[in-house]
């Protein structure tokens, strides 16, 4: 019977014919005659001289050409959630309520899924991107706009029972929350590159803004914020064209370095934190009752207490004991005179 060679039997075959050294190359394939001539093939795990370098293949889509790498997205996921932070302590110094803003998510769609979802009404801001040629848009709810209106005018931050459009006035106060979010996106994006963003335009009808075409590829960043009872979102469009414009400058190293704080951004916390009101208190302790003196106190009485003008007492922030005072009198009231820190 024939004897059909494997794959493997004939790749040893050929690996031992290329080599100098084979009995089947050379003087040995004229072997006298009569001389039976054999032929050692190469076993498989004989190392061949020179192997092909491996090829590292990536795969491309020609479909989604404009897709920025999946390291730029994580460098983006980072560098907007610091913006989150930065944010969140500058709307609360502007708008005097405590403000929380997390990144909700960050993906890649196309300019017309961005514009799909978004409420109309609402407010829709383009800013150019300068030096580059291009404009990212900046999207704020409803839920937030008419609150925060309403907050920077001495309100207590209502909401309106039915969506409507913005007044001509209600853009022009609303405008210097989002020129808040382009001073902290420069700060953010200052580790990449330094930008300069520019207001370009705002309205009511984002179908109105064609910032890119609607087939092309952008990044659509979404961020919650909580201001009190309300909440709603504000979402960030940049388009990846631009992005790709700056792909050699998106190191991953500016990651893992630890970003030391200058003089001026200490000096610019240090003016925001001084306009947040905090509770202080002065702490009467060590006074007692009976039960049966408790339960006769009425309207009108008056509960001798231990201290007197003089005496220590207790200084609290926030509900926490931070100084040691005494009770004093000043102008006919009763005042604490704060004489040591706590732990000093």
């Amino acid at each position: 019977m024939e004897k059909v060679l494997s794959q493997d039997e004939i790749n040893a075959l050929f690996s031992a014919m290329s080599s100098d050294d084979s009995p089947l190359s050379g003087d040995s394939a004229a072997a006298p005659q009569g001389t039976p001539a054999t032929a050692t093939a190469a076993t498989p795990e004989a190392p061949a001289e020179k192997r092909a370098p491996e090829r590292k293949i990536a795969i491309y889509d020609f479909h989604h050409a404009d897709r920025i790498s999946q390291d730029q997205m994580r460098s983006l996921h980072m560098l907007h959630e610091a913006f989150g932070r930065n944010f969140a302590a500058s709307l609360s110094a502007y708008l005097r309520a405590f403000v929380d803003v997390s990144l909700k998510s960050i993906e890649q769609v196309s300019y017309a899924d961005f514009i799909k979802p978004l409420p109309d009404p609402t407010l829709f801001t383009s800013i150019a991107m300068r030096p580059l040629d291009g404009n990212m848009a900046l999207e704020l709810n409803p839920s937030l706009v008419f609150p925060m209106i309403d907050m920077i005018l001495g309100g207590p931050g209502c909401t309106l029972a039915e969506n409507r459009n913005l007044t001509e006035i209600e853009l022009n106060i609303i405008e210097g929350v989002v020129k808040l979010a382009m001073r902290d996106l420069r700060e953010a994006w200052h580790a990449i590159t330094d930008f300069d963003f520019v207001l370009d335009g705002k309205g009511t009808k984002p179908q109105m803004f064609q910032i890119v075409s609607t087939s092309e590829t952008v990044i659509a960043i979404s961020l919650e914020l909580k201001i009190g009872d309300f909440s709603g979102l504000m979402n960030l469009c940049i388009p990846s064209r631009v992005l790709k414009l700056l792909r050699s400058k998106f190191d991953q190293q500016w990651q893992s370095r630890r970003h030391k704080s200058t003089e001026n951004e200490a000096e610019r916390i240090m003016q925001l934190i001084t306009a947040i009101p905090v509770a202080v208190s002065g702490e009467i302790k060590d006074c007692s009752l009976t039960v049966n003196e408790l339960l006769k106190v009425a309207a009108g009485d008056v509960i001798e207490l231990d201290q007197r003008i003089g005496d220590p007492i207790r200084v609290c922030v926030g509900g926490i004991e931070k100084y040691m005072g005494r009770i004093v009198q000043r102008r006919g009231k009763i005042a604490i005179e704060v004489q040591d820190a706590v732990g000093a």
